[in-house]
């Protein structure tokens, strides 16, 4: 009976385990679908901060036509950002700018990628509002589905009164 019943929690196991993975790409150094990426999003970037800059790449994902990019902002040949001559030189100086994580979603349209979401610096998870509105895999941020509890679509605020 013993056996019996260890077969039946397994079997229970394995039908909680989901019948496809999703598959999360990560672009290696070199690449040219890496390039395609951190040159699209750099762009954005130089305006922001002022040109020109390099990428330290914390997290660089792909998954279905998605890219989520979390990377440090340097200048050429490491000399950091001098954050006190940008537009943040306020939020920095008040300790409101992460300087080394800063945040990018891109889309894939054909062979070509486009910027839809950026954050500079940002202190909170910019990125799950990104991927509740789109409805994006957590994988995509390096995040797990089960770090997310259900949307409150599906669960209702309880009402007040009576």
């Amino acid at each position: 009976m013993r056996l019996h019943a260890w077969l039946s929690v397994l079997l229970a196991c394995l039908a909680a385990v989901p019948a496809y993975a999703i598959e999360v790409q990560a672009p290696a150094k070199g690449t040219p679908l890496r390039a395609a990426i951190l040159d699209t999003a750099r762009s954005t970037f130089e305006q922001q901060v002022g040109a020109p800059v390099e990428f330290v790449v914390n997290t660089l994902n792909v998954i279905d036509g998605w890219a989520y990019g979390d990377v440090k902002l340097q200048r050429p040949g490491g000399t950091p950002i001098d954050w006190s001559r940008t537009k943040f030189a306020e939020d920095f100086e008040q300790g409101m700018l992460e300087t080394e994580h800063n945040l990018f979603l891109l889309q894939q349209s054909g062979a070509d990628w486009t910027l839809v979401e950026y954050a500079i610096g940002p202190t909170d998870v910019a990125w799950d509002w990104w991927r509740q509105q789109r409805k994006l895999p957590a994988e995509l941020f390096g995040a797990s589905p089960e770090d997310f509890p259900e949307s409150p679509a599906n669960n209702p605020r309880p009402r007040s009164g009576g």
